[in-house]
């Protein structure tokens, strides 16, 4: 049975092909365009798709008909932001496949999605040769052609189609390009430069009867104007082409991307080094919270009922582990689930504060730490850490200054690689305590996990002034501390 609801039709959640299609369309300052689009779409439509328009800023606002998701700009932020927030939209709701349709371009004939999905390449897009007129632009040419695919030695940004997967490894349209001119090509050439497609820029044979183009019969206005856009060339031309000859791969993250500090209050379990078990109020966190400026805040929590005001509370499972290492273990989870984090603070929560945002100051690919004013030539350490890779550690390093665990700062992937890596270590010492090949007990923290897990980073790990007061003095060094400790 056929069902229609305003002239869309729909199809069962469980449809095997087309409910895994997005649809995406952007648009800026061209009402009457977009509405064409949309009533081609709309005619031609995957039963069961998610379609998705993206307005950027215009004016006034973009209007679509029911079964259209509308996501609105307030001003425009040009093509890049666009796209990406296409991306961001059928990436979120699950979509296999992706379709990054211009305003000016819609589909001529039912089933025009089939060929692109049914391919093995994860990337293709629409493509013309050149104009369909009188004038020519003599800018491309076919590079390889077969029965199924045509390649080219450059690419149109009229309908771009990604497989999912592709986008997880590379990413979307770097903001490098600013408002617009070479990302498309960019985002091509990062995912042919990957291993994942046989051409960067490449085409369905037979294209030209599924999708029409007004850029191409030259019957529309550009959304950017001439001069803008010329700028823009000149600008990212120079980007575009050095990572073209270079074989460039960078992941370029597509979704918005923010700072976030996260602190875990675990009271489920008792603290190894106190022995008892601390309280679940959010008045332990309160002068962390207050301190914290430029970022999202996060509590990994596992019984806490409130966070403090500006606080996002996640729920961390309460679970039988010493809670110093299970932690790293939350923190890691977390950020495996937030690709959307740019710069990552993890800190204790009841005895640091904030002196001054680090955001501005930090060097991507660096790794700040907490530290104290003594070495690993501490008795302490040696007594409360009896499994063999901890004191053969002591005994390399006694002369280094001992590390401290309450900070840690870096780029998500910079960060999620030291917490994973304290993790694997307790795991390992674990199994060991298992098999009888490790002490039966067991170190009360992560203080020494914490200094070999940086030892691998080398000179990439700062420490000192610039990133804490000293170590419980109350605040000496703040004039150029990025947090107080103690």
């Amino acid at each position: 049975m056929d069902v229609i609801i305003d002239g869309v039709p729909y199809a069962p959640a469980s449809a095997p092909t087309t409910s895994r299609i997005g649809i995406a369309i952007s648009t800026h300052n061209r009402a009457g365009v977009l509405s064409q689009a949309l009533e081609h779409h709309l005619r031609h439509f995957p039963a069961g798709a998610l379609v998705v328009a993206v307005d950027d800023g215009s004016q006034p606002p973009a209007v679509v008909p029911a079964g259209v998701n509308l996501i609105r700009h307030d001003k425009s932020l040009g093509i890049v932001a666009s796209k990406n927030a296409s991306l961001t939209a059928l990436m979120d709701a699950g979509c296999e496949h992706l379709f990054l349709w211009d305003d000016d371009a819609w589909p001529i004939a039912d089933g025009w999605w089939l060929p692109y999905i049914e391919s093995p390449e994860p990337h293709l897009s629409y493509q013309f040769l050149d104009l369909a007129g009188a004038r020519k632009l003599n800018d491309i040419a076919v590079l390889y052609r077969d029965d199924q695919h045509i390649a080219y030695t450059g690419q149109r940004g009229v309908m771009l189609y990604y497989h999912r997967s592709a986008i997880e490894r590379v990413g979307g349209f770097d903001p490098i390009y600013g408002r617009g001119m070479y990302e498309h090509s960019d985002l091509a050439l990062r995912i042919h430069n990957a291993g994942l497609t046989s051409w960067a820029f490449a085409d369905v044979v037979g294209s030209e009867k599924l999708i029409h183009s007004l850029d191409e019969h030259e019957l529309v206005e550009r959304s950017v104007p001439r001069p803008d856009r010329e700028e823009q060339v000149k600008r990212n031309v120079r980007i575009h082409n050095e990572r073209r000859d270079t074989g460039y791969t960078g992941y370029a993250p597509y979704r918005p991307q923010r700072n976030v500090v996260i602190t875990t209050l675990l009271t489920s379990e008792p603290d190894p080094q106190r022995g008892t078990r601390m309280t679940a109020s959010p008045d332990l966190l309160a002068k962390w919270a207050a301190s914290l400026r430029g970022c999202k805040r996060v509590v990994l929590a596992d019984e806490l009922a409130n966070a403090p005001a500006d606080v996002e509370l996640c729920r961390a499972p309460a679970v039988k582990m010493n809670v110093y290492f299970r932690r790293w273990l939350h923190i890691w989870q977390h950020l495996r689930d937030h690709p959307e984090y740019h710069f990552v603070w993890c800190t204790d929560g009841t005895d640091v504060e904030m002196i001054r945002e680090p955001w501005s100051d930090m060097v991507p690919g660096k790794v700040y730490v907490g530290s104290e004013p003594k070495t690993y030539a501490d008795a302490w350490a040696r007594q409360h850490h009896p499994e063999r890779i901890y004191q053969d550690f002591l005994d390399e390093h006694r002369d280094d200054v001992m590390l401290n665990a309450g900070l840690l700062g870096g780029l998500r992937t910079d960060v999620m690689e030291f917490a994973h890596g304290i993790v694997r270590l307790y795991y390992l010492l674990e199994c060991h305590r298992f098999w009888k090949t490790e002490k039966a007990t067991a170190a009360v923290g992560d203080m020494l996990a914490f200094g070999i897990v940086a030892k691998r980073f080398g000179d990439r790990i700062v420490t000192g002034p610039q990133v804490h007061t000293i170590f419980k003095s109350n605040g000496i060094g703040k004039e150029c501390a990025f947090w107080k400790h103690k």
